[in-house]
């Protein structure tokens, strides 16, 4: 019976515990320091390409294994860690960026990040990685992936959602080699409502079917721009 008590309170504890971390990436923080140790960790696995396209961000990053080959020309290299967002890339952007001297960077913005942070704060965010590209004189082109409407957020928060993507759209169209990417039609059924057959139960982690469906309009887009 004592065996039994403990067994189910451990499961409780393991169920919360993947709650605060999985489904509810938003609550989590991280320092420059945490992040440039995790990162560094991966760094040291494999030989590092020259001018790569760099794929960083948080959630949608985190949990991306799909293969993605050649971005814009270049090898393509991800990275994230445990409570990175948009405003951590802007504030560690030597080490999280500029360290890799990139030729692409690619953004994508997490769903719960973008539904919980004010827009002048995300915005501002966007626009110190834009100044830090031209204060230590690299030559990028930034995407950025507009947040999408996972069928978590689809009843509470999608008129929020849908103006951030409108704002985005508005901000990326005069700034220089800077893409805003829609790409909520990819996430969508039929009806035109969110796809639950794309995310995990929680309603907003994609799942396999999900990041291959992510992968597949990245490559195509690139592979548009060689036109």
């Amino acid at each position: 019976m004592l065996r039994f008590a403990w067994a189910t309170a451990f499961a409780t504890v393991l169920i919360l515990a993947l709650k605060l971390t999985i489904l509810s990436p938003a609550i989590e923080t991280a320092s420059c320091d945490q992040l440039r140790y995790e990162f560094e960790l991966e760094d040291f696995q494999l030989s590092l390409p020259e001018s790569p396209a760099l794929v960083i961000g948080g959630q949608r990053v985190r949990y991306w294994d799909t293969p993605l080959s050649l971005l814009a020309g270049r090898e393509s290299i991800r990275r994230s860690g445990a409570g990175l967002n948009l405003g951590l890339i802007d504030q560690c952007f030597p080490r999280l960026v500029g360290f890799y001297q990139p030729s692409l960077v690619v953004i994508p913005l997490d769903t719960t990040y973008a539904a919980n942070i004010d827009q002048s704060a995300l915005f501002a965010a966007l626009q110190g990685i834009v100044d830090q590209r031209t204060e230590y004189s690299l030559d990028f082109e930034l995407w950025v992936i507009a947040p999408i409407t996972t069928p978590r957020y689809a009843l509470t928060d999608s008129l929020l959602l849908e103006a951030v993507r409108k704002a985005g759209a508005e901000w990326a169209s005069d700034k220089f080699n800077v893409r805003w990417l829609d790409l909520e039609d990819n996430f969508s059924d039929e009806s035109g409502a969110a796809d639950p057959k794309l995310v995990w139960p929680d309603g907003n982690t994609l799942n396999e079917a999900g990041y291959q469906r992510l992968t597949d309009a990245l490559v195509t887009i690139s592979n548009e721009r060689k036109q």
